[in-house]
């Protein structure tokens, strides 16, 4: 999967789908993702009129909400390109099946995020696709609303963690990290020289900055 420019899925969602042949088949309604140490995409589900046409014709009730194999992204950019013609997605459709330990994207955004103490630090907002194809954590809430507020920079910051951070993501998400070294290490960051140009800026007129955080990954 080549992904062209940093993206979170929110974005993501918001771009059309098309086939190797460049026609439109959907947009894309909601992810899954598994975690092992790791952080992966596994699969998507497309939405939109000519994808609901497409299901009928391949006798498949829209509502089943059949899965497609992340492996059949090519690129993610301005359009999320297959890698596959889109008559021959009916023969891989798997129809809701998502496996014990895979989570969709729109139930991890409501996952609360704890320290290694099992403090509450916040809460998952998004998910990061970077550039190099690594998939993050994009938080809020708690902590890391309190912080962006102190700077004066409540929105248009994404705090990005990494999955090497993660200690376990069942119910919740619990990091391998303390609320104080979680604190600090954010602190440093948004001394950055883009975060600090955005917050120069009119908040209407500030681009939104990621802001990734350990990039030493803690053992």
């Amino acid at each position: 999967m080549d992904v062209k420019r940093s993206m979170s899925c929110n974005e993501l969602r918001r771009c059309d789908v098309v086939d190797s042949s460049g026609v439109k088949v959907g947009r894309i309604g909601d992810l899954t993702f598994t975690f092992d140490g790791t952080l992966k995409l596994k699969q998507f589900i497309l939405s939109g009129s000519r994808w609901e046409e497409f299901l009928e014709s391949a006798k498949i009730r829209p509502d089943k909400d059949p899965l497609l194999n992340a492996g059949l992204i090519e690129i993610i950019g301005d359009k999320v390109q297959l890698n596959t013609n889109v008559n021959s997605l009916k023969t891989t459709l798997d129809e809701g099946a998502i496996a014990p330990g895979e989570v969709r994207w729109s139930d991890l955004t409501k996952m609360e995020i704890y320290d290694q103490d099992d403090v509450k630090v916040g809460r998952a907002v998004d998910v990061d696709f970077d550039h190099d194809g690594t998939v993050s954590l994009i938080v809020g809430g708690g902590l890391v609303e309190e912080s962006l507020e102190s700077l004066g920079l409540k929105t248009d910051i994404d705090i990005i963690v990494p999955a090497q951070t993660i200690e376990s993501m069942r119910d919740k998400i619990k990091l391998k990290v303390s609320k104080d070294d979680l604190k600090l290490t954010m602190t440093k960051a948004l001394e950055n020289s883009e975060v600090k140009k955005a917050k120069e800026l009119p908040a209407n007129k500030r681009a939104a900055v990621r802001v990734r955080l350990y990039y030493s990954y803690p053992k």
